[in-house]
């Protein structure tokens, strides 16, 4: 028996070096995306490959593979993994139906924006340009709608109207905090706090008779 392998117990998993074959795969795993996230924020999406993923991670391409089919995958799960991240802000965010606290709640989703660029900038700018990921986008963005729809709109009647009012500023958010960490819209974080408190107040008016 080599130094550092124990015996197996039993049904039990095979341990080398302290750690399970399970526990090596998910920190290889680990590993890759933590690499893609770095590739992202030095250059975008476009400089996420295999090779350079695999090179900033330190593992040769039996191990990408070992995870992911494709670059189109890694990119894919990345991206679901940081949008669930985003989910709890903007679900305090879509569904505190108290006016008070929108201050407070707007710099909850804009310090959460700002807390990691590279996973923000996955999020919000990525999918702007041609990275594969338009259809990845195309099926998460909804859920964040979804919040706005069935909480913050929830007042209005008309679902056609409620609808509405939900994509709306849902894709304008979106559009605002990209061209904001992209650098073509010159904003201080207060700035943007303040227009995100007044937005909300906005749209809870909306269809109010």
């Amino acid at each position: 028996m080599q130094k550092g392998q124990h015996p197996d117990h039993g049904d039990g998993p095979r341990i080398w070096g302290g750690t399970t074959l399970t526990e090596r795969k998910q920190a290889r795993r680990t590993a890759l995306m933590e690499a893609a996230l770095e590739l992202i924020g030095e250059a975008g999406a476009p400089g996420v490959t295999m090779r350079a993923v695999c090179r900033g991670a330190g593992l040769t391409d039996r191990y990408f593979y070992e995870s992911f089919a494709s670059r189109d995958e890694l990119l894919d799960v990345l991206y679901r993994e940081v949008a669930d991240e985003f989910l709890a802000p903007m679900t305090g965010f879509a569904t505190t139906n108290d006016p008070a606290r929108d201050h407070e709640m707007s710099e909850i989703l804009v310090d959460k924006i700002l807390d990691d660029p590279r996973k923000s900038r996955l999020l919000l700018v990525e999918p702007y340009s041609s990275t594969g990921l338009g259809q990845t986008t195309l099926s998460v963005m909804p859920v964040f709608t979804r919040l706005m729809q069935d909480h913050l709109f929830a007042h209005i009647e008309d679902p056609v109207k409620r609808r509405l009012a939900a994509v709306t500023m849902a894709s304008g958010n979106a559009g605002m905090f990209s061209a904001w960490l992209n650098g073509s819209l010159r904003a201080t974080r207060e700035q943007i706090v303040e227009h995100t408190v007044e937005m909300i107040g906005a749209y809870r008016s909306l269809y109010r008779r």
